[in-house]
């Protein structure tokens, strides 16, 4: 899906207005696509937080976290996949200096949105790695190396969210990269510790 995000034309505002009409499916399918895999996410850290057991407040904080950051990333997915090429569709159509007029404050206010809410829902994912991990902590093997990954890698995040206001596509796309990494290490240690987590619903 990443792969497949529609980028930016170049050049004046009808050119990008134009470009991001053009977008509109592909847009709505990679869009779309984040949102399924967002919800299939919450179900599944659920359903594992129910495992490692709902009573340990870190667990809580972690699955209360998750499920804001991702409510956060999926408002930021509808108005960028969905909302701000809807937009640029409506107004290219006119071909009318007024319909551009018009559709530049609604798509400046549409991005600088997504540039709040994307950082804040994977700073919020962060946080859930972070009280996810401290419980990966007083497990064995696998499991605790993911504990490790995970504190590290959340607090590195959380830091240079705080350090740089105006963070850059490339820096979103690496925290995407890290979480899936972690996500992959708990896969892995679920495959080896399945069990013993079961017995402790």
């Amino acid at each position: 899906m990443l792969v497949s995000h529609p980028s930016g034309a170049a050049g004046t505002f009808a050119d990008t207005l134009r470009a991001e009409a053009s977008h509109q499916l592909a847009d709505a399918l990679v869009h779309g696509g984040f949102i399924v895999t967002l919800c299939a996410l919450m179900v599944c850290f659920t359903i594992w937080s129910r495992m490692l057991g709902s009573q340990r407040v870190a667990v809580v904080v972690g699955m209360v976290s998750f499920c804001v950051g991702c409510g956060t990333l999926i408002a930021s997915m509808i108005l960028d996949g969905f909302v701000s090429p809807a937009l640029a569709a409506r107004f290219v159509g006119t071909g009318s200096a007024e319909g551009l007029a018009m559709a530049r404050p609604l798509l400046i206010l549409c991005g600088t949105l997504i540039r709040f809410l994307m950082p804040w829902g994977l700073a919020l994912q962060s946080v859930a790695m972070f009280s996810w991990s401290l419980v990966l902590l007083r497990m064995g093997g696998i499991a605790r190396a993911a504990g490790v990954f995970g504190v590290v890698s959340a607090v590195t995040v959380l830091t240079v969210f705080l350090a740089f206001a105006n963070l850059s596509g490339h820096v979103l796309l690496g925290v995407i990269v890290v979480h899936v990494i972690w996500y992959a290490g708990l896969a892995v240690s679920l495959a080896h510790t399945g069990r013993a987590l079961s017995r402790q619903v």
